[in-house]
């Protein structure tokens, strides 16, 4: 049932994602199409890999497992174009990334993984490899390459964007999109180590299957999916408390010396932008009227010297906010 769910979730936010995308865009380039592979085919798979799904169709081609090689060239697929698009970022941010000789390999070697994923079914077919070793054989190889893709290309990439990035909503992304590599890495690490056992003995174990990454991954999509705007609402709770430490020091300020405030309307205490937007007001006014304190008042004095001693710490504008947010009245 909870795949289900994660899987209408995930299917819900591609279909959004490429409607708003297309309209925002109006047109398709590569980078559209290559996006869209991606999301469809992360979709299939969570489709295919529902148990109620897999007998269903199966059914129709001899029991044959056919769901199981088709999410498996599903994810491929999304394996190989997501390393596409990586190789295209990091030709346009060389600062933030070098391109790899061995990346362009990985992507070229998609065909031929695919391919060999056809003959091992031909294989089955014929009467050469039973359907559990065969599913197995399958599964070894896809992860094996998933394994190289993400370990060499995805973490080290996904790790150098998250360190660059700055947007909050942003970071929040590249966040989630390094946690399902590296969920994927690990787990695909567990396949190739046990899955020969498996093969050989004939005997399955649970080893290969350790790490749920099914769950992981449906979660980090739905993350990586949402609208910019629904991830910036995680700020509310600081930037309250935030607005809530400025008003008491500019209420301290009208306390010394005669200043015009401005009332924070509740509508605008859900609204990240109005929070962000009264904050900065917030800030202004006190550092346009904490000079006009009189210095032979005992509080206005100690007040003006730890605003004073803000000034040489202070690279940015957020350290100035974090910083006045800290002074004692």
């Amino acid at each position: 049932m909870i795949e289900a769910v994660l899987c209408f979730l995930v299917w819900g936010f591609v279909l959004h994602g490429m409607w708003r995308g297309y309209r925002r865009a109006q047109r398709i380039d590569r980078y559209v199409l290559i996006t869209w592979i991606i999301f469809i085919s992360l979709g299939v798979v969570f489709t295919l890999r529902i148990k109620a799904v897999q007998p269903f169709i199966d059914a129709y081609f001899h029991d044959y497992p056919v769901t199981f090689l088709v999410s498996l060239l599903a994810v491929v697929a999304a394996t190989a174009a997501y390393s596409l698009s990586l190789k295209w970022l990091v030709q346009r941010s060389p600062d933030v990334y070098r391109l790899r000789w061995f990346h362009l390999r990985l992507i070229q070697a998609a065909p031929g993984i695919a391919g060999l994923l056809l003959l091992l079914m031909t294989t089955h077919i014929a009467g050469f490899v039973s359907s559990f070793r065969l599913e197995y054989m399958m599964k070894w190889l896809v992860e094996g390459y998933g394994l190289l893709q993400s370990a060499l290309v995805f973490v080290p990439i996904n790790r150098a964007m998250f360190r660059q990035e700055q947007v909050f909503p942003m970071r929040v992304k590249h966040l989630a999109t390094l946690v399902l590599t590296a969920t994927f890495a690990i787990s695909a690490a567990f396949s190739v180590v046990f899955i020969p056992p498996i093969i050989l003995s004939g005997h399955p174990n649970q080893w290969p299957y350790f790490i749920p990454r099914g769950l992981i991954a449906a979660f980090c999509l739905v993350i990586i999916l949402v609208p910019h705007r629904w991830l910036t609402l995680l700020l509310l709770p600081s930037r309250l408390r935030r607005y809530a430490r400025l008003a008491a020091l500019e209420n301290h300020i009208e306390q010394l010396v005669p200043i015009r405030r401005e009332a924070l309307a509740w509508s605008q205490a859900l609204d990240p932008e109005a929070m962000e937007m009264a904050i900065y007001v917030t800030v202004i006014n006190i550092l346009d009227h904490y000079r006009r304190v009189d210095l032979g008042d005992p509080r206005g004095c100690e007040l003006v010297a730890q605003i004073d001693a803000l000034w040489p710490d202070c690279a940015g504008y957020d350290d100035l906010v974090e910083g006045l947010c800290r002074i004692k009245l």
